[in-house]
């Protein structure tokens, strides 16, 4: 693997249609890291272009609307970063689907989806990496930078009781308690 080969999409000044829709891995770099609620522990981060490494991910179809539609575009139903980063904010869960709400499909509401893709929008910067194997590279990069947002397939015990809180907090449903 070759760390310079990705190439850096920031969703401010970049369009879209400018990332690929083929298979690959991506990185997830924050413009400051004190912008990212740390639920009171110390995050340790790694850095990549000098910008703090907080998650990577996959696609085995498209970069393009893994990262545009489904993280920057759409909701937490369709995108774990999503998901990860509206329950650090403090936003409640809502079932996706009223017809059965308990089958495990969460978002948020409108009014935090919005809200949620501004902030990305604002203070993150995506590095993509087009290639025909991603899962295999895909261990190797969450060993290397171990994102602290990365909560499964990380072994590190840095960051673990981080990774755990988040993890809970990506478990409730509000809505059965009622």
């Amino acid at each position: 693997m070759n760390l310079s080969d990705f190439i850096t999409f920031n969703p401010l000044t970049d369009v879209g249609k400018s990332i690929p829709p083929v298979s690959g891995n991506y990185l997830v770099t924050i413009r400051d890291i004190t912008a990212l609620p740390s639920l009171g522990y110390k995050l340790v981060t790694q850095q990549f272009r000098g910008r703090e490494l907080i998650y990577t991910g996959i696609t085995e179809s498209s970069l393009y609307r893994r990262i545009w539609k489904n993280h920057i575009g759409s909701h937490a139903g369709s995108s774990t970063l999503r998901l990860t980063l509206g329950c650090l904010f403090g936003y409640t869960l809502i079932p996706r689907d009223k017809k059965t709400p308990n089958n495990g499909h969460v978002r948020f509401s409108p009014d935090d989806e919005r809200g949620l893709r501004s902030w990305m929008k604002e203070n993150l910067i995506f590095h993509f990496l087009p290639n025909d194997a991603p899962k295999a590279l895909e261990s190797e990069l969450i060993a290397r930078f171990n994102p602290p947002l990365n909560l499964s397939e990380n072994e590190n015990l840095v960051n673990s009781d981080f990774r755990a809180t988040v993890s809970a907090l990506r478990g409730q449903r509000p809505w059965q308690s009622i």
